[in-house]
């Protein structure tokens, strides 16, 4: 069961069902994903996975739904970049 340590912004996103694709550098097992912020815990099924290169157009098509509170797919692409410096390769987790 992965355990994903999320910013507050993205916690209260992702338990309110704007956000339902996480995104991060490893491929990582378990059929159920385990959020916390603080000592707020959410639990969420993940329904599939995804690999994805920033260029690929994944991000493109899909930025609302990993950066929900992003005002463009530009600030979307600047968020990921921010916490994730210097990284292309992604994986994306569909959240149900």
């Amino acid at each position: 069961m992965p355990l994903f340590r999320v910013y507050k912004d993205i916690f209260e996103c992702i338990a309110d069902g704007s956000k339902t694709i996480e995104v991060r550098t490893r491929l990582l097992k378990g059929d159920t994903a385990v959020f916390q912020c603080g000592r707020s815990i959410l639990r969420k099924k993940i329904a599939g996975r995804q690999e994805f290169d920033l260029g690929d157009g994944f991000l493109e098509k899909n930025w609302k739904l990993i950066v929900p509170r992003a005002a463009s797919q530009q600030s979307a692409g600047e968020r990921l970049a921010s916490i994730f410096p210097g990284q292309t390769k992604f994986y994306a987790y569909f959240l149900e």
